[in-house]
């Protein structure tokens, strides 16, 4: 009889427990999140307290200058990167034109004030006919008046054709006087003011003051302080006027643009100190306000 053996597997070895946290590593996390807090602490508080940006841009105005009048560039008195004060000659336009429109205007002026000066004679003349026909007026009125009387008192005392006369006198006297004041009325229409309030005279001296400030404005002045750049006109170039052909930048108002945050801003006031460092000057710290 064979007998079966039957194996019977015995149970697996039951793993080690894992060990839990150590007091080292719970201290080490407690540390580093200590550290966290507090670096983000330190950090709002001295972002609040000094505060500091790297986003800024330098800025100044920036001029651009043209010539008022047209023409062709006679000299050029500065070259790129040239500082220059206000008034300052920067480039001149050849003047001949506006030398010549200037005589002109000149010369016309005179004309007009000639002009004006006859009407003025002109008007004395015809108040001056007028005065007369007026004088002349009351002699044939008082002499018609006289005869008229003469006539009424007595038909005899005078012929019929001496009345008829004296009458036809009174009112050519008459016609006369009024002919005068049409005449001294156009007069003075024809002159207009006089002196200096003369229409025609202020137009003409407008003209004159039009072309001197033209013949100055051929040379272009430097309009502020400021470094001259992109210049691009030179001798010979034709230059229009209110076309740019050089530009200044006013390097005596620079000022800088900051973005800072929100958390920047309660501590900063207009007049505030301010340490400015640049990257094209490495090294130097600048001072400045706010403003």
């Amino acid at each position: 009889m064979t007998e079966e053996l039957t194996a019977t597997p015995s149970p697996p070895a039951e793993s080690p427990p894992a060990p839990g946290p150590g007091r080292g590593t719970r201290v080490g996390a407690s540390l580093i999140a200590t550290l966290i807090v507090g670096s983000l602490i330190l950090y709002f508080v001295g972002d609040r307290l000094t505060p500091y940006t790297s986003q800024a841009r330098l800025q100044a105005f920036v001029v651009p200058v043209a010539a008022e009048v047209s023409g062709k560039v006679q000299k050029v008195h500065v070259k790129n990167n040239d500082e220059v004060e206000p008034g300052q000659p920067l480039f001149d336009i050849d003047p001949d034109q506006y030398e010549i429109a200037l005589q002109r205007a000149r010369s016309d002026y005179e004309s007009v004030h000639h002009s004006v000066n006859a009407s003025a004679a002109g008007v004395e003349a015809a108040r001056a006919g007028l005065q007369a026909a007026g004088a002349s007026r009351e002699m044939a009125e008082k002499d018609a008046s006289r005869q008229e009387r003469l006539y009424a008192e007595d038909r005899g005392a005078i012929s019929v054709r001496r009345l008829e006369i004296a009458q036809s006198t009174r009112e050519e006297a008459r016609s006369k006087e009024r002919r005068a004041e049409a005449d001294l009325r156009k007069a003075l229409e024809a002159a207009g003011e006089s002196g200096d309030d003369n229409a025609q005279l202020r137009s003409a001296r407008a003209a004159v003051q039009k072309a001197e400030l033209d013949r100055a404005r051929t040379r272009v002045l430097s309009p502020a302080r400021g470094t001259v750049t992109d210049l691009r006109v030179d001798v010979g170039n034709f230059a229009q006027a209110g076309a740019p052909v050089m530009t200044l930048i006013a390097i005596h108002d620079l000022w800088i643009s900051a973005d800072m945050t929100e958390n920047n801003l309660g501590h900063i006031d207009p007049g505030d100190a301010a340490a400015i460092a640049l990257d094209v000057m490495p090294g130097e710290v600048l001072k400045g306000r706010v403003r």
